[in-house]
């Protein structure tokens, strides 16, 4: 199947946010894997040579735009290219003395950025882009994550934008994992926000009255403005209490829904869970570790696409999810292969059904 170009100016954007966003660095997998213009590829390609050509032509333009991109060894293993992390200090990016802009002027630069397509922006401007989406406006750079850029898989990103600036009611329908069909919904969007790497809709939900939070991933079809009517309560005048409490409620969901993934030690599964995580038992080819998440579903299905690379063991409802995607992949190539469905360690295989 043909997949469609993403634009150089999209993924090169996605990138420097990335990078900027992440205090630490992220490593190579890291980047390749997540960042909206690499992701597709890079899960669908068998060689990923050429991909990672792509990238070292992408750094390069950076430096052209005089952004430099620092590699930085790992203490542990200096010269191990897999744990090498990239970063771009925001001192490289910083704006001028005295000029800001406030959360209104950063909203409609960002929507002017979602606007263009390649070709459209010259150096400058292009420069001047990055600089100003690295102010962050309003999203801190642990909300923002390595995916930073909108992707296909969040084609409501534009209308959902010009109806936070707009102030204006909306409705869609929202996919729910364990429901055949999905469910409308009719909301005041307030903010997009940038959660575990996927973008968040943090919106006030006219049928409850309350705030509530949507994966964007799951928003299906036409997002639709519509007029409000006399049923329908008013938009928050002042949502910004309401932002920061539904974000306090997801960082606080993170901490206390725990999960535990066994994951072979420098793999891409390893780099893509161990940052912030716990390391409960290592051993010479493995390493167990505790992390947080807001959606077990979400991360079942991360789990899943690293094989057996990564095996989930705790709680009992992320295990059986994996399994479950494990086997609907079986079932479609039309056969068992024990890397799909074995609970198989990166050291070695007990026999178990993951």
């Amino acid at each position: 199947m043909a997949r469609s170009k993403v634009p150089s100016e999209e993924r090169v954007f996605s990138l420097v946010l990335a990078l900027v966003a992440s205090t630490s660095g992220l490593t190579k997998h890291e980047l390749l894997s997540s960042v909206y213009g690499y992701s597709d590829r890079y899960r669908e390609d068998a060689q990923r040579a050429s991909l990672e050509r792509q990238f070292e032509r992408d750094k390069e333009q950076l430096r052209e735009l005089g952004i430099p991109v620092e590699a930085v060894d790992s203490p542990g293993e200096p010269g191990n290219n897999q744990l090498t992390r990239y970063r771009i200090s925001k001192a490289a990016l910083q704006v001028p003395p005295g000029l800001s802009f406030t959360d209104r002027e950063l909203m409609m630069l960002r929507m002017a950025v979602l606007a263009w397509r390649e070709g459209s922006l010259t150096d400058e401007a292009r420069r001047a882009a990055m600089k100003l989406e690295s102010l962050g406006g309003g999203r801190d750079a642990p909300s923002i994550g390595v995916n930073a850029g909108f992707g296909t898989a969040e084609p409501s990103a534009p209308a959902l934008l010009a109806a936070v600036e707009a102030g204006q009611l909306v409705e869609f329908d929202y996919q729910l994992p364990d429901r055949d069909a999905p469910l409308a919904r009719r909301v005041y969007p307030l903010q997009l926000h940038r959660f575990e790497g996927r973008w968040h809709l943090i919106a006030f939900d006219a049928h409850r009255a309350a705030t509530r939070v949507f994966l964007l991933a799951r928003i299906s079809g036409t997002v639709t403005v519509c007029e409000p009517t006399a049923t329908d309560p008013a938009r928050p005048d002042e949502p910004a209490a309401l932002i920061r409490l539904a974000v306090a409620e997801m960082q606080a969901l993170q901490r206390e829904t725990r999960a535990t993934v066994r994951v072979r030690t420098h793999s891409r599964a390893d780099a893509r869970f161990s940052r912030g995580a716990v390391v409960c038992s290592e051993d010479a080819g493995s390493r167990v570790l505790e992390f947080g998440t807001v959606d077990m579903h979400e991360l079942a299905a991360i789990v899943a696409s690293y094989g057996s690379d990564a095996v989930a063991l705790e709680p009992p409802e992320l295990r059986a999810r994996v399994i479950e995607l494990l086997r609907a992949v079986d079932s479609k190539h039309g056969g068992t292969p024990p890397c799909w469905v074995a609970d198989q360690s990166p050291a070695e295989s007990d026999g178990r059904d993951r």
